[in-house]
């Protein structure tokens, strides 16, 4: 009865495939999207081509009468993509060579949709699942591998570093029938598999050593056909966080990570690629250099910019907001008046940056303070920006008159949704920067004694 049901169920599909396919696309695919959840007003689906941290268009699929969706592109070699409405909700699929093919989805869960009437999806679903079952193993047996090494029983140790070699011997069976039967889900698992470290192997001091030696080991740069394996986005950010849960210091997995992307060839996208899934590792895992390897970056895509470069840039000016000698990022909004002002025009005096809104208390109870701070040494080249995040312009204009506020002030007048806000990652108010006459930090969140203290040692009493 289950079989007499699906084998409908796919006669349906097709006929509504069939329906909707428009005439003359025998060069082309289609795919229909059957789609639940999906954004409010969304009148298109979108796919894209994943180049590290950038989603590129390919093309978009208009939304059908019946809520569905109807995407068509060129025919040619099969190739992995990503679908979806956005760069954070979509999943991976495969498209070229079959000419037609349904796709069931949760909007919000696009990465585990499930495709009708397509061989090479069903493949790389059966892929995904069985890496994910290897991994998991792996994961486990890591964990009872390092508490066996704690507790020094040789027994145990033994026992367990067995079963890891027998692992490593599944993964590579599981690999080599992928090479020989489907050569792009190979690549795909290559990189998202990697050996594992257990007693008995020889030439390696630890896991560290072992893991930065051999973490790629299953895939094969040599292969033209890796430059267009999404998957080494992730395979380079996984790597970068595994050496920092192993140890490594800052200079040390930088100069891994280094060592390894200097094994491809710059300018194709699988250096990209590379590049940019160690920067999400270094993101991830707080990675001191994370600026200056983001300005390596932006400096070697910024005449390429596919989203990700201008994505980079604005983290950076948040990022930078929070470390002392970075210059902060200008700032721009309305006066009470409704004229345009600039922290920029600012340059020249010590700044203080007053994050704040007439409905935070303790935003108002510190105002008396930075009054009195600001008249001892407004004539000694310190000045004040009031950034609000009221939403009412009333509200705003009569705090800054009954709390005395005589100097700049800017809104967006969006609340927690402010601009500038986000700019400089405030979630919480009241705080402040202090900044010196070229527009660069001397110390976040500075109040009451702290801030007296600080404008003394810089104009002295």
């Amino acid at each position: 009865m289950k079989k007499l049901f699906f084998l409908c169920l796919l006669a349906v599909s097709s006929l509504a495939l069939s329906a909707q396919t428009p005439k003359g696309a025998s060069n082309q695919v289609t795919v229909l999207c059957k789609i639940t959840s999906a954004p409010a007003n969304t009148d298109n689906i979108i796919l894209y081509e994943q180049i590290g941290m950038a989603y590129k268009e390919i093309t978009r699929g208009p939304k059908q009468a019946d809520e569905s969706y109807l995407l068509t592109l060129p025919s040619g070699k099969a190739r992995i993509y990503s679908i979806g409405f956005n760069e954070t909700m979509n999943g991976r699929i495969i498209l070229g060579e079959e000419a037609q093919v349904t796709l069931y989805a949760n909007a919000q869960f696009m990465e585990k949709g499930r495709t009708l009437n397509s061989k090479a999806n069903k493949a790389l679903e059966l892929m995904r699942k069985r890496t994910e079952e290897l991994r998991t193993k792996s994961d486990e047996l890591r964990v009872e591998f390092r508490q066996a090494k704690s507790g020094g029983d040789a027994t145990v140790i033994k026992t367990v570093s067995n079963r890891l070699a027998d692992l490593g011997k599944e993964k590579l069976r599981f690999l080599d029938s992928l090479k020989t039967g489907n050569p792009m889900l190979w690549r795909s698992a290559s990189l998202q598999l990697s050996p594992d470290y257990f007693q008995g192997q020889e030439g390696y001091q630890d896991e560290l050593e072992f893991y930065n030696k051999e973490f790629f080991r299953y895939a094969d740069w040599k292969d033209a056909a890796y430059e267009e394996t999404p998957d080494v986005f992730d395979a380079f950010q996984n790597y970068m966080a595994l050496l920092s849960q192993l140890g490594a210091g800052a200079v040390g997995s930088r100069q891994m990570g280094e060592a390894q992307l200097a094994k491809l060839k710059p300018g194709t996208k699988l250096y990209r690629r590379a590049m940019s899934g160690l920067l999400a590792g270094m993101k991830t895992t707080n990675h001191p250099d994370f600026a200056n390897f983001a300005k390596k970056y932006i400096e070697m895509y910024r005449g390429d910019d596919l989203g990700d470069v201008v994505s980079l840039e604005y983290e950076l000016r948040k990022t930078s907001t929070f470390t002392p000698g970075m210059e902060v990022p200008d700032l721009v909004g309305n006066t009470p008046n409704g004229d345009s002002y600039a922290l920029s025009k600012m340059k020249g005096k010590v700044v203080l940056i007053d994050f704040w809104a007439s409905w935070c208390g303790p935003c108002r109870r510190e105002n008396p303070n930075v009054v009195a701070m600001y008249n001892k040494y407004k004539d000694k080249g310190f000045d004040i920006l009031g950034v609000s995040l009221d939403r009412e312009e009333n509200a705003w204009k009569r705090a800054i008159e009954q709390d005395g506020l005589l100097w700049h002030h800017i809104s967006d007048l969006k609340g927690w949704s402010s601009e500038h806000a986000k700019l400089y990652s405030v979630s919480s108010i009241p705080q402040t920067l202090l900044i010196d006459k070229e527009g660069k930090i001397i110390q976040r969140n500075l109040r009451g004694e702290q801030l007296g203290e600080k404008l003394k040692e810089l104009f002295g009493e």
